[in-house]
């Protein structure tokens, strides 16, 4: 009678163990069933100005920005559309726009910039505003820009970088917002009228600061 009273015990023991291994399968099969999103891919929306307060239309811009997770850092592209006065962003090259200055002063035009780079995140931020999920966003992309003159009808092609710092409010895994600071520094030049012309001679270095607001979406 004793051993069957144990052989019952037994057999209970190992019904209990192999029903709760089911069910730990289970759960782990639910659980990775569930989305459950690595956070690795940024995707930010970023309109920009002249910081000059009584100026500040004179440049705008808007900056499309896709970001890769990688080790310790995010591989950056972005592409940046300018419209600026001509006086904010460049300096005049008679030379290479065949336009006086007073023509050009204050005329707008086009600038696109492309660009790759990376970019670090860290949250230095955190430690000295009284605020939680605070974190910032430092990146260098090299560029490729396109400017359209269009009082001179000329354009302009040529490489540069940009600088971007953004500071981020994290409202939850998804969504990030903050301002962000961007330098862009390009040296573009036109194609040749004549053999003889240098390339200084049709030439003009780009560069400009905007204060922007960056909306950030992360999955």
């Amino acid at each position: 009678m004793k051993n069957h009273a144990m052989k019952l015990i037994h057999l209970l023991i190992l019904l209990a163990v192999t029903n709760s291994a089911y069910a730990i399968e289970e759960i782990v099969v639910r659980e990775e069933s569930k989305f459950s999103p690595t956070l690795a891919n940024r995707f930010s929306f970023i309109a920009g100005l002249n910081p000059s307060m009584t100026n500040a239309a004179d440049i705008m811009n808007f900056n499309f920005s896709y970001a890769k997770k990688m080790e310790g850092y995010w591989f950056d592209a972005s592409l940046i559309i300018t419209n600026g006065a001509f006086n904010k962003i460049t300096t005049n090259n008679f030379n290479a726009t065949t336009t006086a200055d007073a023509d050009l002063y204050g005329s707008k035009s086009m600038l696109t910039t492309f660009g790759i780079g990376v970019a670090r995140e860290s949250r230095y931020s955190q430690e000295l505003l009284p605020f939680d999920g605070m974190y910032e966003v430092i990146s260098a992309d090299v560029t490729y820009n396109i400017y359209k003159e269009k009082i001179s009808s000329k354009s302009f092609t040529g490489p540069g970088m940009i600088a971007k710092f953004s500071l981020f409010k994290k409202f939850n895994d998804y969504v990030s917002m903050g301002p962000q600071l961007l330098y862009n520094l390009a040296v573009v030049k036109r194609a040749q009228d004549v053999d003889t012309e240098t390339s200084s001679a049709r030439s003009l270095t780009m560069s400009y600061v905007t204060i922007g607001f960056d909306l950030s979406f992360y999955l």
